[in-house]
């Protein structure tokens, strides 16, 4: 069963999630959107494990292909507000290609920092987590539990390290090369206009065959506004475009030719 999902518009961002904090309501309107209301159903694919949780009247049913562990289907189901609705849908597209310990791990981390609105302000004093990120993410982490618990009994239990990287999706990859660097460059762009700062403030030093962005910082910077800025930025290129894009920073050589001798 498919849920249908109210788009609301983004100016009125807000009207339709009681139980969403303001921090997440442009995130939850422009992907409403953007998916309307699109599911990641299990079309029946032979030789998946299927395991399915539920929690608080919210189910999520999860296909892996054993041997890769590597999820391949993912659906949710239940009566759910329209901001629980987009972040089950938000979890599902993130299942796809996840291992099962990665998605009941960091899956609702992730879908915290695919809604944050980047400009709004910071709505709880430390790190937002599922825990303390409102109620609409309360029946969500119920579920990721009961799944863990569900995987846990039928396969065993989680060993080691999570080293789960997620690789670039099929559809980034293909993309050609100039194109996804002169889509990094417009949003390394936007990203500086929006924070008020010059091209001399920072600027790109190279996108590399990894599509690694690495930028400049320019001789007025102080050391303390740079790491901030560093990490704003990478959550913003993996906000905008959905891929686990990597900031580093080029060391510039000292101006003053004695201290470099």
């Amino acid at each position: 069963m498919v849920l249908s999902m109210s788009v609301t518009s983004v100016g009125d961002a807000g009207a339709g999630y009681p139980d969403a904090l303001a921090v997440f309501h442009r995130g939850i309107s422009k992907t409403l959107h953007e998916t309307d209301g699109a599911s990641v159903p299990d079309r029946g694919a032979d030789g998946l494990s299927r395991h399915r949780a539920e929690a608080d009247g919210l189910t999520i049913t999860i296909g892996v292909d054993p041997a890769r562990d590597r999820i391949v289907t993912a659906a949710r189901d239940g009566d759910a507000s329209v901001a629980e609705q987009v972040v089950l849908e938000q979890l599902c597209r993130y299942a796809l290609g996840a291992t099962p310990r990665e998605l009941v791990e960091h899956g609702l981390t992730h879908v915290i920092e695919r809604l944050r609105d980047l400009e709004a302000p910071r709505p709880v004093a430390g790190i937002l987590t599922p825990r303390n990120a409102g109620p609409c993410f309360e029946r969500p982490r119920k579920l990721m539990r009961a799944l863990r618990a569900v995987y846990v009994e039928t396969v065993g239990s989680f060993e080691g390290d999570n080293d789960f990287d997620r690789p670039f999706s099929e559809s980034w990859l293909a993309t050609d090369p100039g194109v996804k660097r002169e889509r990094l460059g417009g949003l390394v762009d936007a990203y500086r206009q929006n924070a008020g700062l010059t091209a001399s403030f920072m600027e790109i030093f190279e996108i590399d065959e990894y599509d690694r962005v690495v930028v400049m910082f320019g001789d007025g910077v102080d050391v303390w506004d740079k790491p901030p800025h560093l990490l704003a930025l990478e959550r913003w290129l993996r906000q905008e475009t959905g891929e686990r894009i990597e900031v580093f920073v080029e060391i510039a050589k000292d101006s003053n030719r004695i201290r470099r001798l």
